[in-house]
């Protein structure tokens, strides 16, 4: 994605107004919080056209939404290629070698493919790695980087691009072809089309197509966990309810007052992982939460005791997840205890093991969110 410097805040009357025109009352938790952000940044293949981050303030790190818009007609990205499709129907889209990169970096960021394992690498020093594996990997990757080749060919309206690829765990040269029509396809080491245009698509459509299957997937392995279960039961008892949305990455969201708790999963997907589980049980925690009386602070308070109090919460969401996800790799889904410690919180996991005291993991938890600490005198 682009430097966080391409980034530019937007007032409080166009991110109301964006947030009138974009929201689905079917979807309505998403957009009654206690205050948003809007951000934008310039798409220079898109005409016009830029990609927009909704920001509830409300959660931190903060719940977020992407678009991308001109700031009349509004396009949800949904995780998968299809409204991109969409906009390369509107004719928006001007690809030249100045920018055709950019427009692979941000279509591998927003869409994801479950059964086609390949994810474009154009920057070297951001490889898609962790554990064991990485340094390995990323000698591959500048290996394959130094051989990096664009060339536009105006016989067959396209370009052709020898980079660095990720396909099944594996960092691979690749030669992706471009068309000018905006349809990417991979010619090494497979040939796969990553843009069919075979499903019709709204602009604006936040409903997962897979989300039955989802929560009972996940839920199926969540009551595996004794903790789990008591979690999942406690909520139920109180006519809460999970909904799975469509989107980019995975995250989610707990609105008190109607009861339900929003999972972010990208579209394509179809079945359960444990980056969905996490999110879930981090969710369900805070409705939990919610319950006790312990809420999110307002957005708009001192910030030092905002901060302060969004790391409270998070502190309890945390041993929660550390807890369930522990006596889920007893009960053999050790995936998802590696996939919580190779996002981040390894350290975390490690001092919630070693039973060290709560001031060090508030200071581990601290560090995760990049937050400072004040020490009592």
């Amino acid at each position: 994605m682009a430097d966080s410097n391409d980034w530019q805040i937007l007032d409080t009357y166009e991110t109301k107004k964006f947030i009138k025109e974009v929201s689905d009352p079917a979807f309505g938790g998403l957009f009654d919080g206690p205050g948003y952000d809007l951000w934008v940044r310039d798409l220079q293949f898109l005409d016009g056209y830029g990609h927009y981050l909704l920001c509830n303030k409300g959660m931190f790190p903060y719940f977020a939404l992407h678009y991308i818009s001109n700031g009349e007609d509004h396009f949800y990205l949904d995780g998968s290629e299809h409204p991109l499709e969409l906009l390369i129907q509107h004719g928006c889209l001007r690809l030249t070698e100045n920018n055709v990169m950019d427009y692979i970096e941000f279509h591998s960021d927003v869409t994801f493919y479950p059964y086609r394992k390949v994810k474009f690498i154009t920057d070297p020093s951001k490889t898609p790695y962790s554990g064991a594996s990485a340094m390995g990997h990323h000698f591959k990757t500048l290996k394959h980087h130094a051989k990096f080749e664009l060339r536009e060919s105006e016989e067959d309206a396209c370009f052709h691009i020898h980079m660095p690829l990720l396909y099944n765990g594996e960092t691979v040269g690749g030669h992706v072809q471009v068309m000018k029509s905006g349809e990417i396809n991979i010619l090494e080491p497979v040939k796969i089309p990553l843009m069919d245009g075979k499903r019709e698509h709204a602009p604006l459509d936040y409903d997962h197509l897979h989300e039955k299957d989802l929560l009972a997937q996940n839920l199926d392995i969540l009551i595996q966990s004794e903790e789990g279960k008591r979690l999942w039961e406690t909520i139920k008892s109180y006519n809460g309810e999970l909904k799975f949305v469509s989107g980019v990455g995975s995250n989610g969201l707990a609105i008190a007052s109607r009861s339900t708790g929003y999972i972010v999963a990208p579209e394509n997907i179809e079945t359960c992982s444990p980056y969905q589980l996490i999110a879930i049980i981090g969710t369900l925690r805070e409705m939990e939460l919610m319950l006790l009386g312990k809420k999110r602070p307002d957005p708009h308070g001192e910030l030092h005791e905002v901060l302060e109090q969004h790391l409270i919460i998070n502190l309890e969401i945390l041993l929660e997840i550390c807890i369930i996800v522990e006596e889920l790799a007893s009960a053999g889904h050790e995936d998802v205890l590696r996939k919580f410690k190779e996002s981040g919180f390894g350290d975390f996991y490690s001092g919630y093991k070693n039973e060290v005291s709560g001031e060090d993991l508030v200071r581990v938890a601290a560090e995760i969110f990049e937050l400072k600490v004040v020490e009592e005198e």
